[in-house]
C-alpha cells in the first residue's frame, strides 16, 4: 500500500457540538437466558420498544472466535469500500478537504462532488441510495490495509493541537494520547451540523458475508467451535432458528437470510433508516473501536416524516420512498426541536445492538471496526410488517420477502404445535411458544385475523368467483411473486390473464392488469376462503378446527406420531427435514399400520382413554347445570317442566364434546379402513 497522502483539516475540540442524550437500556442476560436467542430477544421486547435499540451483553463466557482475523482472510481477502461524503457540503463556501486514502493505482478524486447522498450500492435489504456514497469507482482493501488506512486517518486528523498539548513538550506523550469517544463524538457532531470543510471516508458496507466470509463459525469453514457453530447468537443461524418467521422463507437466496459484514473508520457513517419491512436488526461487533448508534422509537415514525419533510423538502419530492430508508443531514439537535426523543447507545466489541420494529436508527464509527448484522423476524414483528407492506404497495415499492408467506407458515406451525400439545401431549418449547401465540388474544391469532378479513373483502368485491382457479403450489416456490403494478406480495392471490401467462397482478389492480375484458381475468387462490376460516379458528384454538387443519392440509394422523420416537420432536413445517419425513411417512404408512400390538396399541389406547375421560367429565358438568338451569326455571315459573334428554350447556363449550366425537370419528373411520390393525383397536365407544 502507498503511503496515505496527508490529512488536511484537523480536529477542532473548541467547536465541538455537545448534546445530552439518555441511554437506551443495556441488558446482561445469564447464561441460561443467553441459551435461547429468541426467547431472549422476545423478553426485553417490551422493556426495549420504547427506545428504539438496546444493547445486549453476552455472558463473560461468550468468546467467539473471529474468523475475519484468521490470516488468510486478514491479508489477503479483497473488499470494495466506497467513498463517504459526511459533511454534506456542495457549494463553493468550502474552505478545504480532506484527501482519505489511496491504494496502489485508486487515488480519491478531489475534486469529486456528491449528489444528494447517492448510492451506487444495493443489496436488496436495508438497502437505499441515500447512505451518503460516491458514485465513483470504489476502492479495493484487504482488512489489513484498510486497518492501517483506518488508523493513519485517525491519527492525523486528532493529531497534537495546542489545546490538548500546550503544555506537553514530549513527542511521546503525543503519541500515547488517543481521543476519547466523547472526543470524536462532538467533533462528529459538528462536521454535521456546522462543517467547515469537506470531509470524506471510506466505509465498506452491506458486505455479502456469502461471499466475503462471516465473522463466525460456518460450517465451511474450519473450526472446532461446535459450541458457537450451533449457536443461535451466531448470525448465520438466527433468521431461521425455530420461532423465527423468515424459517418459512423457502427462497435461500432472499437478501434478508445472509449476514452482511460492516468495515469502518473513524466517522464512516450509516445515517437515519429503518429496517426494510421493520423487521428486527441484531448486529454483533467482532472487534475494533466503539460504535455510537442513535434510535428512535417506532411510536415516533409519524413525526420522524413530518421532520424529514421540512428539513428535507427537495430530496422526498424526488423519492417518497425515502421516508422509509436512510436520510442523511438530520441532526439529533434537529430531531429533539422536533419533539422526536433521541437515545444514544456505544457498542464495544463482543456485544449485540438489537434494533426493534419499526424503529429508526442512525450512527458513525469511532476508528476501524468490523460488524456483521443480520435480521430477525419474531411473533412481535407481525402488525409492524403487514403495515410496512400495505405502504410499499401504496408508494409501488418492491419487497424483499413475502410477508403472507411467512404468516401462513407461522400459523400452520402453530396449528401442528396445538395438535402435539392438545392431542399428543407433546409439550416442547417451541410447541408451548407457538401454542401461547394462538387463542384469540394471541398476537399470532390477532395478527391473521387482520390479514384474512382484508383478504375476504379484496375477494368480495375485487373478484368473480367463477373465473377463478387454485393456485399451484409451485406458484412461488423458487422466487417471489409480485404484482406487475405495485409490487404487492402474490402468495395468497393473484390475478393472470391468457394474454400474457407470466404477467400477473394483486386484487386491487385486475383492472391495470392489461387492457383484456373482464371476461378473460382469471384470479388464483391458494386456499379458499371457508380453508382460511378453518385455520383462523384453529388459530383461536378450536380443537375440532384443529383436529380437521392438520388431517386435511398438513396431512397428520395419531398414528403418523405414534410410531416416532416419542422424545424426538417432528421437525418443522416448511423445512427440508418435514418434506423427507412427509414422504418416508407415505412409503411406510402400510407398514406401520399393519402392526395392531406393542407401543402403537398402547399409545391409541392411552389417548382413547384420555379422550374418553374428558368427554365423561363434560357429560356430567352438562348433567349438572341442567339441572340448576331445570331448578331455575321452576323457582321462577311456579311449574313443573318434563325432564330432557341432557344437552350440552354453552357455559362449558359445547365445542369441546363436539371437538372430541368429531376426533374419534375422524380417526376412527379413516385409519380402520387402510389396515387390518385398525380393527383390532375396535370402535372408541365413549358411551355418550
Amino acid at each position: 500500500m502507498e503511503a496515505m497522502e496527508q490529512v488536511t483539516a484537523s480536529w477542532r475540540p473548541e467547536d465541538a457540538r455537545k448534546d445530552v442524550l439518555e441511554e437506551v437500556p443495556v441488558f446482561h442476560p445469564t447464561e441460561e437466558e443467553f441459551r435461547d436467542t429468541l426467547k431472549y430477544i422476545a423478553s426485553v421486547h417490551s422493556r426495549a420498544e420504547g427506545y428504539g435499540i438496546c444493547r445486549i451483553i453476552p455472558p463473560p463466557s461468550w468468546n467467539p472466535p473471529c474468523l475475519v482475523k484468521e490470516k488468510n482472510v486478514w491479508e489477503t481477502a479483497p473488499f470494495m469500500t466506497h467513498i463517504q461524503r459526511i459533511d454534506g457540503l456542495q457549494d463553493e463556501h468550502i474552505k478545504s478537504k480532506i484527501v482519505s486514502c489511496k491504494r496502489n493505482s485508486v487515488t480519491m478524486d478531489k475534486d469529486h462532488e456528491v449528489g444528494e447522498g447517492y448510492s451506487m450500492n444495493c443489496d436488496g435489504v436495508g438497502c437505499s441510495n441515500t447512505d451518503g456514497f460516491a458514485s465513483e469507482p470504489d476502492p479495493k482493501f484487504t482488512l489489513e490495509s484498510f486497518k492501517k488506512c483506518a488508523d493513519d486517518f485517525k491519527s492525523q486528523y486528532f493529531r497534537s493541537s495546542k489545546d490538548v498539548f500546550a503544555n506537553m513538550n514530549s513527542d511521546v506523550c503525543s503519541k500515547q494520547w488517543k481521543p476519547s469517544v466523547e472526543n470524536i463524538e462532538g467533533e462528529y457532531r459538528r462536521i454535521i451540523e456546522n462543517p467547515t470543510e469537506e470531509m470524506e471516508v471510506l466505509y465498506g458496507s452491506n458486505l455479502d458475508t456469502g461471499v466475503f466470509g462471516s465473522g463466525f463459525p460456518t460450517k465451511s469453514s474450519i473450526s472446532n467451535t461446535d459450541e458457537y457453530l450451533e449457536s443461535g447468537w451466531n448470525l448465520n443461524n438466527t433468521p431461521r432458528l425455530a420461532g423465527s418467521l423468515l424459517s418459512f422463507e423457502s427462497n435461500k437466496t432472499c437478501g434478508v437470510l445472509v449476514p452482511r459484514l460492516n468495515i469502518g473508520m473513524c466517522f464512516s457513517t450509516f445515517c437515519w433508516k429503518v429496517e426494510e419491512h421493520h423487521l428486527y436488526s441484531l448486529c454483533y461487533m467482532h472487534l475494533g473501536d466503539p460504535k455510537i448508534w442513535y434510535g428512535v422509537p417506532g411510536r415516533y415514525a409519524d413525526k420522524f416524516k413530518v421532520a424529514m419533510k421540512k428539513y428535507l423538502p427537495d430530496v422526498l419530492a424526488e423519492d417518497l420512498t425515502l421516508h422509509d430508508r436512510v436520510i442523511a443531514k438530520l441532526s439529533t439537535s434537529a430531531l429533539k426541536s422536533e419533539g422526536i426523543p433521541v437515545y444514544r447507545c456505544i457498542q464495544n466489541p463482543r456485544e449485540f445492538v438489537l434494533v426493534l420494529p419499526g424503529a429508526y436508527y442512525s450512527g458513525f464509527d469511532s476508528g476501524f471496526n468490523c460488524s456483521e448484522v443480520v435480521n430477525v423476524a419474531l411473533l412481535e414483528w407481525l402488525p409492524h410488517g403487514q403495515l410496512a407492506v400495505e405502504v410499499y404497495s401504496e408508494q409501488g415499492r418492491k419487497t424483499s420477502i413475502s410477508h403472507d408467506k411467512l404468516l401462513l407458515g407461522a400459523a400452520k406451525e402453530a396449528v401442528r404445535a396445538q395438535w402435539e400439545v392438545s392431542l399428543l401431549r407433546k409439550s416442547t418449547l417451541d410447541n408451548l411458544r407457538w401454542k401461547d401465540a394462538s387463542g384469540k388474544d394471541g398476537i399470532l391469532a390477532k395478527a391473521f385475523k387482520t390479514r384474512m378479513k382484508m383478504e375476504d373483502n379484496r375477494r368480495k368485491y375485487l373478484c368473480t368467483p367463477s373465473q377463478s382457479e387454485k393456485m399451484d403450489k409451485k406458484f412461488d416456490a423458487v422466487s417471489k411473486r409480485e404484482c406487475s403494478i405495485c409490487f404487492y406480495d402474490l402468495h395468497l392471490s393473484a390475478v393472470r390473464c391468457s394474454c400474457s401467462m407470466d404477467r400477473y397482478s394483486c386484487l386491487n389492480h385486475a383492472k391495470q392488469l392489461c387492457s383484456c375484458a373482464w371476461s378473460e381475468k382469471i384470479f388464483v387462490f391458494r386456499y379458499e376462503i371457508s380453508k382460511l376460516n378453518i385455520l383462523m379458528e384453529a388459530l383461536e384454538g378450536k380443537l375440532s378446527a384443529v383436529y380437521r387443519w392438520a388431517r386435511e392440509e398438513l396431512k397428520l394422523s395419531l398414528y403418523s406420531y405414534i410410531s416416532k420416537d416419542d422424545s424426538q420432536a417432528p421437525n418443522h413445517i416448511g423445512s427440508p427435514e418435514f418434506h423427507s419425513e412427509e414422504s418416508k411417512e407415505k412409503k411406510h404408512q402400510s407398514q406401520r399400520v399393519a402392526t395392531p400390538y406393542g407401543n402403537e396399541r398402547s399409545a391409541v389406547s392411552s389417548i382413547k382413554e384420555e379422550v374418553k375421560t374428558r368427554m365423561l367429565h363434560l357429560r356430567s358438568l352438562n348433567e349438572q347445570m341442567e339441572k340448576e338451569n331445570s331448578k331455575v326455571s321452576t323457582f321462577v315459573t311456579g311449574e313443573q317442566k318434563p325432564s330432557e334428554s341432557p344437552k350440552v350447556s354453552a357455559f362449558v363449550t359445547s365445542e369441546a364434546v363436539d371437538d372430541a366425537s368429531l376426533l374419534l370419528k375422524c380417526e376412527v373411520s379413516s385409519d380402520s379402513t387402510s389396515s387390518s390393525s385398525s380393527s383390532e383397536l375396535g370402535e372408541w365407544d365413549i358411551g355418550m
